[in-house]
């Protein structure tokens, strides 16, 4: 298991100490910090950003939703720990607290070593650097797309490629594990790009990207190994749930992974009487 850094913040100790052995059993390479506040915990996140951050929301003073809340200035920019709740708080206005402001998953009190173990296997599996290339012609499109990946809760080292024969070179070179294709590009087009990586890439996964709903295209995109299609425009949200459907990681609370584009062919019979 890769070395996880994760922060526990509660003002229990006895919570603190038992989700720690929790994790430490399950990951023993896993560096584990604790705060007993939000302040610490603030204090703390200014120096420092952990992978993963188990957060209580009940706490004296100030409670976890306020760090929430604060996270945009407290983080001035780098990249957000993961945010899983630790509270017995389950209210709806809670719950919708919490995914308004980007907390992943929930971890019930009092804690379960399996309930632990699976969400440890979510967060590896997110923190594992992976190569994203971003095939569009248009430069500006490729930097509004790397900004809105890059904000994705995966670790990804985002590339960019301006045309289809490019990306196919890059990804025949290797290394690459996920493309994200601009369907309607001059010369190769997103389509051929998407065949021929998928041809020369057994591991690699492509999404196309396209401004336009085209069945057509969505279902030869599908026939030939595309599992996802995003409609532009699209957020982070929409990358996360196509990640972890592609990456076979759990859903959590919050996050509902897509199906996969699936077509069938159409009943030829049918299509005959009518």
């Amino acid at each position: 298991m890769l070395n996880l850094r994760a922060l526990i913040v509660d003002d229990s100790a006895v919570v603190r100490i038992q989700l720690r052995n929790e994790i430490r059993e399950i990951a023993p390479d896993c560096h584990v910090f604790e705060c007993e506040s939000v302040l610490e915990a603030g204090r703390f996140l200014l120096r420092s950003i952990p992978d993963v951050l188990f957060l209580d929301l009940n706490m004296p003073n100030i409670n976890g939703i306020e760090l929430l809340k604060r996270f945009d200035a407290v983080l001035g920019g780098r990249r957000a720990p993961i945010v899983v709740s630790i509270s017995t708080d389950m209210r709806p206005v809670t719950l919708e607290a919490l995914k308004a402001r980007g907390a992943y998953a929930l971890l019930p009190k009092p804690f379960d070593k399996a309930k632990v173990a699976m969400m440890l296997l979510r967060i590896v599996k997110m923190v594992q650097s992976r190569r994203v290339l971003i095939v569009d012609d248009s430069a500006t499109v490729r930097s509004v797309v790397k900004r809105i990946i890059e904000h994705s809760r995966f670790r990804l080292q985002v590339e960019e490629a301006a045309n289809g024969a490019d990306a196919i070179r890059q990804f025949r070179s290797g290394g690459f594990d996920l493309a994200f294709i601009d369907v309607e590009m001059p010369g190769i087009d997103g389509l051929e790009a998407a065949g021929e990586i998928l041809y020369a890439s057994g591991d690699a996964h492509v999404v196309l990207m396209s401004g336009k709903a085209d069945e057509p295209i969505r279902r030869a995109a599908s026939h030939i190994g595309v599992e996802f299609f995003l409609k532009k425009p699209f957020y982070a949200k929409d990358v996360d749930e196509v990640l972890h459907s592609l990456f076979s990681v759990a859903e959590t609370d919050f996050i509902s992974g897509r199906e996969p584009d699936v077509f069938e062919q159409p009943d030829s019979t049918a299509q005959s009487r009518s």
